[in-house]
Protein backbone atom coordinates (compact mmCIF):
# COMPACT_ATOMS: atom_id res chain seq x y z
CA UNK A 1 0.00 0.00 0.00
CA UNK A 2 1.15 3.88 -0.21
CA UNK A 3 1.69 5.66 3.05
CA UNK A 4 3.48 8.56 4.10
CA UNK A 5 6.49 7.80 6.43
CA UNK A 6 7.78 10.20 8.86
CA UNK A 7 11.59 10.43 8.86
CA UNK A 8 12.26 13.48 10.64
CA UNK A 9 11.53 17.13 11.00
CA UNK A 10 10.21 18.42 7.60
CA UNK A 11 10.88 14.84 6.25
CA UNK A 12 7.97 13.09 5.49
CA UNK A 13 8.00 10.73 2.29
CA UNK A 14 5.38 8.88 0.38
CA UNK A 15 6.41 4.78 0.15
CA UNK A 16 5.27 2.06 -0.61
CA UNK A 17 5.01 -0.82 2.65
CA UNK A 18 3.47 -3.66 3.37
CA UNK A 19 -0.40 -4.19 4.08
CA UNK A 20 -1.34 -4.17 7.53
CA UNK A 21 -3.28 -7.16 8.26
CA UNK A 22 -5.60 -7.41 11.20
CA UNK A 23 -5.18 -9.32 14.01
CA UNK A 24 -7.95 -11.22 16.34
CA UNK A 25 -9.98 -8.34 17.34
CA UNK A 26 -9.09 -5.82 15.10
CA UNK A 27 -10.92 -5.24 11.51
CA UNK A 28 -8.82 -3.17 8.27
CA UNK A 29 -10.05 0.08 7.42
CA UNK A 30 -9.63 1.58 4.20
CA UNK A 31 -8.44 5.01 5.11
CA UNK A 32 -10.75 7.53 2.82
CA UNK A 33 -10.08 11.26 5.66
CA UNK A 34 -7.41 11.96 7.55
CA UNK A 35 -7.86 15.20 9.52
CA UNK A 36 -4.13 16.49 10.88
CA UNK A 37 -4.10 17.44 14.11
CA UNK A 38 -1.78 20.06 15.81
CA UNK A 39 -0.20 17.13 17.18
CA UNK A 40 0.68 15.88 14.32
CA UNK A 41 2.00 19.38 13.24
CA UNK A 42 4.70 19.27 16.37
CA UNK A 43 5.98 15.79 15.56
CA UNK A 44 6.40 16.88 11.79
CA UNK A 45 7.84 20.15 12.76
CA UNK A 46 10.25 19.66 16.35
CA UNK A 47 10.95 15.79 15.47
CA UNK A 48 9.66 14.61 18.52
CA UNK A 49 6.52 13.58 20.16
CA UNK A 50 6.78 14.80 23.50
CA UNK A 51 10.15 14.16 24.04
CA UNK A 52 9.44 10.84 22.41
CA UNK A 53 12.06 10.51 19.13
CA UNK A 54 10.68 8.00 16.81
CA UNK A 55 13.74 5.40 16.47
CA UNK A 56 12.40 4.51 13.03
CA UNK A 57 9.99 6.03 10.53
CA UNK A 58 6.61 5.61 11.72
CA UNK A 59 3.09 6.02 9.59
CA UNK A 60 1.33 9.38 11.23
CA UNK A 61 -2.31 10.31 11.54
CA UNK A 62 -5.20 9.42 14.26
CA UNK A 63 -8.00 11.34 13.24
CA UNK A 64 -9.56 9.10 10.72
CA UNK A 65 -12.52 7.68 8.95
CA UNK A 66 -12.91 4.76 6.39
CA UNK A 67 -14.65 1.39 5.07
CA UNK A 68 -14.46 -1.92 6.85
CA UNK A 69 -12.65 -4.04 4.31
CA UNK A 70 -11.11 -6.81 6.18
CA UNK A 71 -12.22 -8.96 9.57
CA UNK A 72 -9.86 -10.17 11.96
CA UNK A 73 -10.40 -13.24 13.81
CA UNK A 74 -13.28 -13.42 16.45
CA UNK A 75 -15.11 -9.86 14.88
CA UNK A 76 -18.13 -10.53 13.70
CA UNK A 77 -18.94 -6.83 13.20
CA UNK A 78 -18.79 -4.09 11.93
CA UNK A 79 -19.69 -5.70 8.53
CA UNK A 80 -17.53 -5.36 5.50
CA UNK A 81 -18.11 -2.69 3.66
CA UNK A 82 -19.49 -0.53 6.82
CA UNK A 83 -18.38 3.26 6.65
CA UNK A 84 -16.66 4.31 10.12
CA UNK A 85 -15.57 6.10 12.48
CA UNK A 86 -12.73 5.64 14.85
CA UNK A 87 -11.43 6.21 18.11
CA UNK A 88 -8.07 6.09 18.20
CA UNK A 89 -7.11 5.61 21.93
CA UNK A 90 -6.42 2.11 22.58
CA UNK A 91 -7.12 0.49 25.58
CA UNK A 92 -5.89 -3.20 26.71
CA UNK A 93 -9.15 -3.35 28.96
CA UNK A 94 -7.16 -5.33 31.52
CA UNK A 95 -4.80 -2.64 33.84
CA UNK A 96 -6.66 -1.18 36.90
CA UNK A 97 -6.95 2.16 35.44
CA UNK A 98 -9.45 0.07 31.88
CA UNK A 99 -10.92 -1.89 35.09
CA UNK A 100 -12.23 1.47 36.71
CA UNK A 101 -13.21 2.50 33.05
CA UNK A 102 -10.61 4.86 32.82
CA UNK A 103 -9.72 4.08 29.50
CA UNK A 104 -8.33 6.94 27.83
CA UNK A 105 -5.44 6.73 30.56
CA UNK A 106 -5.05 2.84 30.09
CA UNK A 107 -1.21 1.88 31.28
CA UNK A 108 -0.92 -0.02 28.17
CA UNK A 109 -2.78 2.36 25.39
CA UNK A 110 -2.03 2.36 21.83
CA UNK A 111 -2.54 5.29 20.03
CA UNK A 112 -1.63 5.22 16.28
CA UNK A 113 0.32 8.04 15.25
CA UNK A 114 2.37 8.27 17.93
CA UNK A 115 5.84 6.55 18.30
CA UNK A 116 6.10 4.00 17.57
CA UNK A 117 2.77 3.20 16.46
CA UNK A 118 1.70 3.99 12.89
CA UNK A 119 -1.29 5.90 11.92
CA UNK A 120 -3.26 6.31 9.18
CA UNK A 121 -2.29 8.77 6.55
CA UNK A 122 -2.05 5.62 4.16
CA UNK A 123 -4.42 3.33 2.30
CA UNK A 124 -5.11 0.75 5.38
CA UNK A 125 -4.73 1.02 8.45
CA UNK A 126 -5.93 -2.16 11.31
CA UNK A 127 -7.45 -0.83 14.35
CA UNK A 128 -9.59 -2.96 17.19
CA UNK A 129 -13.40 -3.10 16.35
CA UNK A 130 -14.34 -1.69 19.57
CA UNK A 131 -12.94 1.56 18.49
CA UNK A 132 -15.13 2.09 15.42
CA UNK A 133 -18.62 3.60 15.36
CA UNK A 134 -20.85 3.01 11.82
CA UNK A 135 -21.17 6.64 10.13
CA UNK A 136 -24.63 7.14 9.03
CA UNK A 137 -25.29 7.73 5.33
CA UNK A 138 -25.90 11.52 5.42
CA UNK A 139 -22.58 11.68 6.90
CA UNK A 140 -19.24 12.49 4.61
CA UNK A 141 -15.89 10.87 5.09
CA UNK A 142 -14.65 14.25 5.42
CA UNK A 143 -16.78 14.93 9.01
CA UNK A 144 -16.48 10.50 10.15
CA UNK A 145 -12.39 11.96 10.60
CA UNK A 146 -13.95 15.00 12.72
CA UNK A 147 -15.70 13.04 15.27
CA UNK A 148 -12.15 12.67 16.94
CA UNK A 149 -12.03 16.26 17.59
CA UNK A 150 -15.66 16.88 18.74
CA UNK A 151 -15.18 13.88 21.42
CA UNK A 152 -11.96 15.90 22.76
CA UNK A 153 -14.01 18.58 23.67
CA UNK A 154 -16.95 16.54 25.07
CA UNK A 155 -14.74 15.29 27.62
CA UNK A 156 -13.30 18.22 28.27
CA UNK A 157 -16.57 19.19 29.42
CA UNK A 158 -17.71 16.15 30.98
CA UNK A 159 -14.40 16.16 33.13
CA UNK A 160 -15.17 20.18 33.65
CA UNK A 161 -18.72 19.01 35.76
CA UNK A 162 -19.65 22.36 35.35
CA UNK A 163 -22.49 24.45 37.87
CA UNK A 164 -25.92 25.02 36.87
CA UNK A 165 -26.35 28.03 35.01
CA UNK A 166 -22.55 28.15 34.21
CA UNK A 167 -20.20 30.74 31.78
CA UNK A 168 -18.20 29.22 30.02
CA UNK A 169 -14.64 30.24 28.31
CA UNK A 170 -12.89 29.01 25.20
CA UNK A 171 -8.89 30.19 24.62
CA UNK A 172 -8.55 29.11 21.38
CA UNK A 173 -11.13 28.61 18.58
CA UNK A 174 -9.81 25.96 16.49
CA UNK A 175 -11.70 23.02 15.49
CA UNK A 176 -11.88 22.13 19.15
CA UNK A 177 -12.74 25.20 20.60
CA UNK A 178 -15.49 25.01 17.84
CA UNK A 179 -16.85 21.91 19.33
CA UNK A 180 -16.50 22.88 23.04
CA UNK A 181 -18.46 25.63 22.16
CA UNK A 182 -21.34 24.32 20.26
CA UNK A 183 -21.54 21.36 22.96
CA UNK A 184 -21.63 24.04 25.58
CA UNK A 185 -24.43 25.12 24.20
CA UNK A 186 -26.20 21.39 23.91
CA UNK A 187 -25.51 21.30 27.74
CA UNK A 188 -27.37 24.65 28.55
CA UNK A 189 -24.21 26.92 29.77
CA UNK A 190 -25.82 30.38 30.00
CA UNK A 191 -23.17 32.31 28.30
CA UNK A 192 -20.37 31.18 25.96
CA UNK A 193 -16.99 33.54 24.94
CA UNK A 194 -13.85 33.24 23.27
CA UNK A 195 -10.51 34.41 22.46
CA UNK A 196 -9.13 33.94 19.29
CA UNK A 197 -6.45 36.17 17.52
CA UNK A 198 -6.97 34.87 14.31
CA UNK A 199 -9.85 37.34 12.58
CA UNK A 200 -11.47 34.50 10.49
CA UNK A 201 -11.63 31.44 13.13
CA UNK A 202 -12.82 34.46 15.68
CA UNK A 203 -15.34 35.72 13.45
CA UNK A 204 -16.83 31.76 12.77
CA UNK A 205 -17.01 30.89 16.39
CA UNK A 206 -18.58 34.28 17.00
CA UNK A 207 -21.63 33.56 14.50
CA UNK A 208 -21.87 30.25 16.08
CA UNK A 209 -23.18 31.98 19.74
CA UNK A 210 -19.56 32.98 21.48
CA UNK A 211 -20.23 36.39 22.64
CA UNK A 212 -17.67 38.34 23.40
CA UNK A 213 -15.22 36.79 20.91
CA UNK A 214 -12.47 38.63 21.29
CA UNK A 215 -8.56 39.00 19.94
CA UNK A 216 -6.86 38.65 23.09
CA UNK A 217 -7.77 37.83 26.24
CA UNK A 218 -6.36 40.80 27.96
CA UNK A 219 -9.30 42.31 26.70
CA UNK A 220 -11.39 40.41 29.01
CA UNK A 221 -8.98 41.07 31.39
CA UNK A 222 -9.52 44.98 31.14
CA UNK A 223 -13.29 44.21 31.39
CA UNK A 224 -13.37 42.10 34.54
CA UNK A 225 -14.74 39.26 32.73
CA UNK A 226 -15.02 35.57 34.78
CA UNK A 227 -15.93 32.62 33.68
CA UNK A 228 -16.87 29.05 35.84
CA UNK A 229 -15.53 27.00 33.41
CA UNK A 230 -12.33 28.14 31.09
CA UNK A 231 -11.33 25.19 28.60
CA UNK A 232 -7.49 26.06 27.43
CA UNK A 233 -7.79 25.06 23.31
CA UNK A 234 -4.73 27.33 22.18
CA UNK A 235 -1.88 25.00 23.12
CA UNK A 236 0.13 27.84 24.16
CA UNK A 237 1.72 28.17 28.02
CA UNK A 238 0.66 31.72 28.47
CA UNK A 239 -2.99 30.78 27.37
CA UNK A 240 -2.98 28.68 30.24
CA UNK A 241 -1.95 31.16 32.47
CA UNK A 242 -4.94 33.49 31.24
CA UNK A 243 -7.13 30.65 32.08
CA UNK A 244 -6.07 30.92 36.01
CA UNK A 245 -6.54 34.83 35.35
CA UNK A 246 -10.33 34.56 33.97
CA UNK A 247 -11.40 31.65 36.14
CA UNK A 248 -13.86 32.75 39.13
CA UNK A 249 -12.82 31.51 42.06
CA UNK A 250 -13.80 28.42 42.53
CA UNK A 251 -14.16 28.38 38.92
CA UNK A 252 -12.44 25.09 36.72
CA UNK A 253 -9.74 25.55 34.08
CA UNK A 254 -9.27 22.63 31.84
CA UNK A 255 -5.97 22.19 29.93
CA UNK A 256 -6.75 20.65 26.42
CA UNK A 257 -3.94 21.46 24.36
CA UNK A 258 -0.82 20.55 24.93
CA UNK A 259 1.30 23.23 25.84
CA UNK A 260 3.97 24.72 24.30
CA UNK A 261 6.27 24.96 26.14
CA UNK A 262 5.66 21.53 27.83
CA UNK A 263 7.18 22.96 31.01
CA UNK A 264 4.50 25.30 32.51
CA UNK A 265 5.36 27.82 35.26
CA UNK A 266 2.65 30.35 36.76
CA UNK A 267 2.22 32.16 39.82
CA UNK A 268 0.47 29.80 42.39
CA UNK A 269 -1.26 32.56 44.50
CA UNK A 270 -3.80 33.16 41.19
CA UNK A 271 -4.76 29.68 41.92
CA UNK A 272 -4.63 29.43 45.33
CA UNK A 273 -6.38 32.12 45.79
CA UNK A 274 -9.13 31.47 44.18
CA UNK A 275 -8.81 27.71 45.20
CA UNK A 276 -9.42 27.07 41.57
CA UNK A 277 -9.74 23.33 39.96
CA UNK A 278 -7.34 22.80 37.48
CA UNK A 279 -7.36 19.60 35.11
CA UNK A 280 -5.83 17.95 32.37
CA UNK A 281 -7.81 16.29 29.83
CA UNK A 282 -6.31 13.62 27.66
CA UNK A 283 -8.03 12.92 24.26
CA UNK A 284 -11.81 11.24 24.98
CA UNK A 285 -13.21 8.28 26.75
CA UNK A 286 -15.32 6.20 25.14
CA UNK A 287 -17.73 8.74 23.67
CA UNK A 288 -17.95 8.03 20.08
CA UNK A 289 -21.14 6.42 19.85
CA UNK A 290 -22.19 9.88 21.16
CA UNK A 291 -20.70 11.95 18.89
CA UNK A 292 -21.36 10.69 16.16
CA UNK A 293 -24.97 10.48 17.16
CA UNK A 294 -24.59 14.27 17.68
CA UNK A 295 -23.60 14.51 14.42
CA UNK A 296 -26.42 12.48 12.88
CA UNK A 297 -28.78 14.26 14.69
CA UNK A 298 -28.01 17.64 13.14
CA UNK A 299 -27.20 18.76 16.93
CA UNK A 300 -23.76 19.44 16.28
CA UNK A 301 -22.81 20.56 12.70
CA UNK A 302 -19.30 19.44 10.68
CA UNK A 303 -20.53 19.62 7.72
CA UNK A 304 -19.98 24.00 7.44
CA UNK A 305 -16.62 23.44 9.19
CA UNK A 306 -13.50 25.25 6.98
CA UNK A 307 -11.49 22.77 5.58
CA UNK A 308 -9.02 22.08 2.71
CA UNK A 309 -8.08 18.85 1.38
CA UNK A 310 -5.21 17.41 0.23
CA UNK A 311 -3.66 14.12 -1.28
CA UNK A 312 -1.18 11.64 -0.07
CA UNK A 313 1.63 13.23 -2.01
CA UNK A 314 0.63 16.90 -0.20
CA UNK A 315 1.04 15.69 3.43
CA UNK A 316 4.39 18.33 3.56
CA UNK A 317 1.73 20.57 2.34
CA UNK A 318 -1.00 19.97 4.87
CA UNK A 319 1.33 20.00 8.12
CA UNK A 320 2.71 23.70 6.70
CA UNK A 321 -1.22 24.69 6.17
CA UNK A 322 -1.72 23.25 10.17
CA UNK A 323 1.27 25.48 10.87
CA UNK A 324 -0.13 28.62 9.43
CA UNK A 325 -3.52 28.45 11.15
CA UNK A 326 -5.39 30.71 8.22
CA UNK A 327 -8.96 32.11 9.47
CA UNK A 328 -10.45 29.93 6.52
CA UNK A 329 -9.12 26.76 7.83
CA UNK A 330 -10.07 24.95 11.05
CA UNK A 331 -8.43 21.48 9.58
CA UNK A 332 -6.75 20.08 6.67
CA UNK A 333 -8.02 16.80 5.44
CA UNK A 334 -5.57 14.56 3.75
CA UNK A 335 -7.57 12.47 1.49
CA UNK A 336 -5.81 9.39 0.55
Amino acid sequence: MRAVQFHSAHDVRLSEVPDPTPGPGEILVRVRAVSICPSDWRLYHYGHAGGVIPDHPIIQGHEFSGDVVALGDGVASPALGTRVAVEPSWYCGKCDMCLRGLTNVCRHQVFPSFPPHDGALAELIACPAYATYPLPDEASYIEGALVEPLGVALHALEMAAPPPNARLLTLGAGLIGYCAVRVAQLRGFTSIAAVEPVDGRREFVHRLGADPALASAQELLDAGFEADVVIECAGEAQAVEDALELAVPEGRVVVVGIPHPERLCFEANVPRRKELTVIFSRRSRENLAECVQLLSSGQVDLKSIPIRTFTLEQVAEAMDATAERPGDMLRALVLP
